[in-house]
């Protein structure tokens, strides 16, 4: 009942009404945006930005709004709901007192997405609302499907973010919208694994990675070619199945056993619908690879 009654409130808000708009094409995402700035202003001129209920509250409303539409809406209908972040990304909020940007916990608005980070980590982790097994051919198909939708936004979030690399060992700052960590976090789930494919092949766990090489399977790959690595804090380390490799990075090898993975799961897989999920997948990680 108590998540039941957060997302009500959610729902409820101001900031999820805006983007339930911007989603169905009643509003478009510039004036969206527009609209999100000035309820931030409004809330900054009643409250100030050091109490609670201040400049925070849009930014951490917004946050919520945007992860409960994308577990709702199926990946088809998330194409304006990441023009909006991405467009949003860009602004730059100024205190009108100071002429500065206004900052939420040391973090500038919107810029560096202070609330999305923390909001979109817990979402994850939730495994689309009861914190149960992704791998688990059980798992109650209202969570999976949230789930699902999940990891297919922040695929095209991903894929979308502007992300410039650097030669090896260079400093690189990297967009608050690139998820691709949480790539990693879900291939090794479904693809690493030390179970069976054929049991793996009719899960969450399968159809969330599927998403993720069918919507970014280019930033995955240039991730590859990039060398991008993790410090071991970040979780990026290989699945039971590779414990022994150390890897904490994008591989040419770690893709070679995501592909033959891939593979193996389409031929044991006894589901229809994953079927043709894995095939698309495939082909979106073997034209991923014909950019090379």
């Amino acid at each position: 009942m108590g998540k039941e009654n957060f997302i009500r409130q959610i729902k409820n808000s101001a900031e999820y009404k805006l983007l339930d708009k911007v989603v169905k094409e009643a509003v478009t995402v510039q004036d969206a945006a527009r609209d999100l700035v000035n309820m931030t202003m409004s809330a900054l001129s009643i409250h100030g930005p050091r109490k609670q209920g201040g400049i925070g509250l849009p930014d951490y409303n917004v946050s919520l709004a945007v992860m409960e539409l994308a577990q709702r809406l199926e990946p088809s209908k998330h194409t304006k709901l990441v023009e909006f972040i991405s467009h949003l990304q860009k602004q730059v909020a100024i205190d009108p007192s100071t002429n500065e940007p206004l900052r939420v916990q040391g973090n500038t608005l919107w810029t560096d997405m202070p609330s999305f980070g923390y909001t979109e980590l817990e979402t994850w982790y939730e495994f689309g609302g009861d914190y149960k097994d992704p791998c688990d051919e059980a798992l109650d198909s209202k969570q999976r499907d949230r789930w699902a939708n999940l990891n297919a936004f922040l695929a095209q979030l991903t894929q979308a973010a502007d992300i410039h690399y650097t030669p090896p060992k260079e400093e690189v700052r990297f967009s608050p919208l690139d998820k691709s960590l949480r790539a990693i976090w879900t291939t090794a789930m479904a693809l690493e694994n030390e179970r069976p494919l054929a049991l793996l092949g009719d899960t969450a766990a399968m159809e969330a990675a599927c998403q993720w090489f069918i919507y970014a399977a280019e930033r995955l790959r240039a991730n590859v070619l990039n060398s991008r690595t993790y410090p071991e804090a970040a979780g990026a380390g290989p699945g039971k199945r590779y414990e022994e490799e150390g890897w904490t990075d994008y591989t040419r090898e770690r893709w070679r056993i995501w592909e033959e993975a891939l593979k193996e799961a389409r031929t044991k897989c006894q589901d229809e619908r994953m079927w043709k999920l894995i095939d698309d997948a495939l082909a979106s990680l073997r034209r991923g690879m014909a950019n090379d």
